[in-house]
């Protein structure tokens, strides 16, 4: 049955802005119920330790990519070295033409300047440091024992005491000396103790003996050497003379003086003999006995008359 069949107009058409008709209300959910607490896992084993892989063998076929990377990383260090050895030398020679030519490179920066040499240990330390005595140098004043490089060790004025030369003459020597008393005339001159050496004497005048005070006495000591070394110690006198030297390098030397002497032939050569002095200081003149040919003994003593 339609619409017309009931006298009825047929319904329109939807146009599609029609309200839709309300949606049925939903029903609520029911509260989910809880969910049980979760039970706690069991820790896991800890896990065992892999075997450490064996190494691989160097070289052969079998070696594969390893053995191949083998020439590469030689190569590599190669060409490292090569380079390093490259940009030494560069770095050498660059260095070493700027220092031989300075004036042909000025430079106009400070910042180009040639780095500051670092100051090197001062030799002073070494060079004054003094050594061993070598040799006993007389002269007008005294004797010195000096090192190989002539610096001073000891230092012997002949008013000086002579217990400190005794000493050190002991010491470079390599010998004690044997002692006895020289006496004097009983007046005007004293007493000596003799110190003596194989080739070496050193007198030293007993003070107040004799009349004379030491203080003030013209010769309060004086020495006398016939060898060339005692011990291991070289004497050395003035004007190049030394035991043995011929008459004739005696007389080329300018003695003031010469004076025969008691045996046949015998000469003495008194040199510096104005030197001779009371002081201060005491000075001696140098005497070179001889036996007529070559010198035998050198003495540094008063020689008066001068």
């Amino acid at each position: 049955m339609s619409w017309a069949d009931l006298g009825l107009p047929d319904p329109p058409e939807p146009s599609g802005n029609e309200t839709p008709a309300p949606r049925p209300r939903k029903e609520p959910k029911p509260p989910k119920e809880p969910k049980p607490p979760r039970e706690p896992k069991e820790p896991k084993p800890p896990k065992t330790p892999k075997p450490p892989k064996p190494p691989r063998e160097s070289g052969g076929q079998g070696d594969g990519e390893g053995g191949s990377r083998t020439p590469l990383i030689l190569g590599i260090v190669a060409g490292v070295l090569l380079v390093a050895v490259v940009v030494t030398l560069g770095f050498a020679l660059t260095r070493g033409s700027s220092t031989a030519s300075p004036a042909d490179t000025p430079s106009s920066d400070a910042s180009t300047a040639a780095p500051t040499a670092q100051p090197s240990p001062s030799p002073s330390a070494s060079s004054d440091a003094v050594g061993v005595p070598v040799a006993l140098k007389f002269g007008g004043t005294g004797f010195t024992l000096v090192d190989k490089n002539a610096k001073t060790v000891f230092s012997y004025g002949w008013r000086d005491k002579a217990a400190d030369a005794v000493t050190e003459l002991t010491a470079a020597f390599g010998a004690a000396p044997t002692q006895r008393v020289e006496p004097g005339d009983g007046s005007s001159y004293p007493d000596y103790t003799v110190y003596q050496w194989e080739g070496f004497l050193l007198y030293d005048m007993v003070d107040g003996t004799g009349g004379a005070q030491r203080a003030t006495f013209t010769q309060p000591s004086y020495a006398t050497f016939s060898r060339n070394e005692v011990g291991p110690i070289s004497m050395t006198a003035e004007h190049g003379l030394k035991i043995g030297s011929p008459v004739t390098a005696v007389r080329a030397a300018g003695p003031s003086q010469e004076v025969p002497r008691g045996n046949v032939g015998s000469i003495r050569f008194i040199f510096d003999q104005s030197r001779s002095s009371a002081g201060p200081p005491v000075q001696y003149s140098m005497i070179a006995d001889t036996d007529g040919s070559t010198v035998t003994a050198v003495l540094y003593y008063f020689a008066a008359g001068g």
